[in-house]
């Protein structure tokens, strides 16, 4: 078969691995750039309802633990313009 993308689609993947994430940037700044026009009170928001708060938004996504990283990935892809998730094994 063929697949053949819509009109405007936009593609969101989830990495079982959490690869889309950069380990070296904190949760926020991983959060910023998935969403670079979301002003700073909708982002923190956003991670707020994903239970990151206060300092939790200025650790590395390297030191997180695996459930906290699942979470931040979910958050990026909630605040991506992205219109289909491809989810693998979440």
């Amino acid at each position: 078969g063929k697949v053949v993308p819509g009109h405007g689609l936009k593609l969101g993947y989830y990495a079982q691995e959490h690869e889309t994430l950069d380990p070296d940037r904190t949760v926020l700044e991983n959060m910023r750039s998935s969403a670079p026009d979301m002003d700073l009170v909708a982002i923190r928001k956003t991670l707020g309802s994903f239970l990151f708060s206060g300092d939790d938004v200025d650790k590395p996504a390297g030191v997180l633990s695996g459930g906290e990283k699942t979470r931040l990935a979910l958050a990026t892809l909630v605040v991506s313009s992205a219109n289909v998730l491809l989810l693998d094994e979440p």
